[in-house]
Order: C-alpha cells, then sequence, then structure tokens
C-alpha cells in the first residue's frame, strides 16, 4: 500500500511541476519532488535507492523539458546530503527541520540551475532563492499532511 501512496505522490508532485500557472508561479513554486523525495527519506524505515531518486530524476527531466541529467544529479546529492546525517534529522520536530529542509532545496536548486547554466539554458536571477524558501516554510504543512495520508493508508490487521 505504501507503493501506491509513493507512486501516487510522484505523480501528483510532477503534475504541480508542469501546471501552467503564468509565470509569477514558476518563480516562486517549491520543488515538489524535491520535497516528496525528502520526506519520503526521512519518514521510510528502509532508505531510498539513490538508483530509484536518479530514475526519478531523469523522468522529471524529461516531463519537464530540462537538461538530461539535472534534476537527477541534483536529486542524488541532495538525497545523499541527508542520508549524512539522517539519525540527526529525523531527531529534530518538523519545525527545527525547517532550515535544514530549506539547505537541500537551496542547493538541489543550485545544482540545477549550475547543470543548466553550463548546459548555456538559464541565467541566474535572485528569484530563484525563493522556490527553496517557499519549500520550506510548507515543509510543517506538507508533513503533516503527508503522514495523515502515510497512517491512512497503513494496511490493518483484522
Amino acid at each position: 500500500m505504501i507503493a501506491i501512496a509513493l507512486i501516487l505522490g510522484f505523480f501528483f508532485a510532477l503534475t504541480a511541476e508542469i501546471i501552467p500557472c503564468g509565470p509569477f508561479y514558476a518563480l516562486l513554486h517549491p520543488d515538489f519532488v524535491a520535497l516528496l523525495l525528502l520526506y519520503w527519506a526521512i519518514s521510510s524505515s528502509s532508505e531510498l535507492s539513490l538508483t530509484i531518486v536518479w530514475l526519478i530524476g531523469l523522468f522529471q527531466d524529461m516531463v519537464l523539458g530540462d537538461v538530461l541529467g539535472a534534476q537527477a544529479i541534483a536529486g542524488v546529492i541532495m538525497i545523499y546530503l541527508l542520508y549524512t546525517s539522517l539519525g540527526r534529522v529525523r531527531r529534530l520536530s518538523s519545525w527545527e527541520q525547517l532550515f535544514f529542509i530549506f539547505l537541500l532545496l537551496l542547493t538541489h536548486r543550485l545544482l540545477v540551475w549550475l547543470w543548466q547554466a553550463w548546459a548555456g539554458v538559464i541565467t541566474w536571477h535572485f528569484s530563484l532563492l525563493l522556490g527553496p524558501l517557499i519549500g520550506a516554510l510548507l515543509w510543517p504543512i506538507f508533513t503533516l499532511a503527508l503522514d495523515y495520508l502515510r497512517h491512512a493508508l497503513r494496511p490493518r490487521p483484522t
């Protein structure tokens, strides 16, 4: 049942990424796939495989039309950095995790930007920093909603 929740979550996260809502939304929206990856890496008892993260990132690159590999390498590095201090992060409350999540999302955004800038696709703008900030501010609400769904979909003994 958890695998179904994970697949549905990534479907909705990718859908939220590609919804055309205008240039203002494009500047402000957080990377919902990165938020979902962080949530599943923190909350699951088994580690999220870096290969799965890489494949999700490649799929996200294809769906978004980004430079191939940008989301994939940024996602793998973001999750690897999370795994280096996972025990500490799990002990924090979701409000205390805000700063750490902001740094991980910022790292992800900057790595995607570097990959795209290397390919000559994008230029720097300070609005690139707003997505990780908004994602970090949404983190407590995001975790509460996904925790509720995870517990609601958990199979109950009969």
